[in-house]
């Protein structure tokens, strides 16, 4: 399937994503001889040779520089306002996509109704599966996730992370690791949610048109491999902050009450400590 020239508008979002980043640009300009896509990169405020070298791959590539960091949500939002294409393809700058999973993506539309986010089966380098899915966070499983401190100390007592499925999938998350959606329906939902600087947004997307009524989907055919965390140069003690910070801000926003106010928090923080101690997220994104 040849897709036609700004089908599709692919949206990176850099900040100081090198050497990770060339691998990507390498392989999505392999993949642009058959699909046409609009390739647009917003850039926070990075202090590499990123953009240069999204330029030395890209001539036509649209880059919008920040004058600081806004974190993953606004920028893909900024992006998003002025994409061209039907499709929107959020594309980590530290993912090497296979051949044809774009057009695998977007074959979704042409074979099932109301859908909603779509994303593809990630591997590690080393070939093994890594999960883009998830059920939609409640007190009890994301606490005790995979990757959490407490799954360590106490054993698995709630599943949120979903295994490898064999074929085309409802699920009801997607990580914004690869995720594509149609545009109009992006936007009329108002985007990412920009209270959430980085992480969560794509699981809050993916509730909000759970709600109007669409299905997200797991294509295993649309593959990549993803250089889990080598897209930023920043910490494990920061990512770590964040990730607390946005489940918080996501319970606050979906479980409103006393038990999100006050409990969560100091669950999360408590995590936050042993997981900064210990050296695991309280969840793998």
């Amino acid at each position: 399937m040849c897709l036609s020239k700004h089908r599709v508008s692919i949206i990176i979002v850099t900040c100081n994503s090198l050497p990770a980043l060339e691998d990507s640009l390498a392989r999505l300009k392999q993949l642009h001889k058959n699909t046409g896509f609009e390739l647009i990169v917003v850039d926070n405020n990075s202090s590499d040779q990123s953009i240069s070298r999204v330029r030395s791959y890209f001539s036509a590539a649209r880059i919008m520089e920040m004058n600081e960091n806004v974190g993953f949500a606004a920028a893909c939002n900024q992006a998003a306002w002025v994409a061209s294409g039907e499709f929107l393809l959020f594309h980590n700058p530290d993912l090497v996509l296979d051949e044809g999973a774009i057009e695998r993506l977007l074959g979704t539309w042409q074979s099932r109704d109301r859908v909603g986010a779509v994303t593809g089966r990630m591997r590690f380098p080393d070939g093994s599966f890594q999960a883009t899915c998830r059920q939609f966070p409640s007190p009890g499983n994301i606490v005790f996730s995979r990757g959490s401190v407490f799954t360590r100390l106490f054993g698995n007592r709630g599943k949120y992370t979903l295994e490898d499925f064999a074929e085309v999938t409802e699920v009801p998350s997607v990580a914004g690791t690869l995720l594509a959606v149609k545009k109009d329906l992006f936007m009329a939902l108002g985007g990412f949610d920009e209270c959430f600087f980085m992480y969560m947004e794509d699981t809050d997307l993916c509730l909000r048109l759970n709600r109007a009524g669409y299905i997200n989907y797991f294509v295993p055919g649309a593959g990549g491999v993803h250089l889990w965390g080598k897209g930023s140069r920043g910490g494990k003690l920061k990512r770590n902050w964040y990730h607390h910070i946005s489940f918080w801000k996501y319970f606050r926003k979906h479980f409103p009450g006393t038990a999100s106010l006050f409990i969560m928090p100091l669950v999360l923080g408590i995590h936050l400590v042993l997981a900064s101690l210990l050296g695991r997220p309280v969840a793998r994104n």
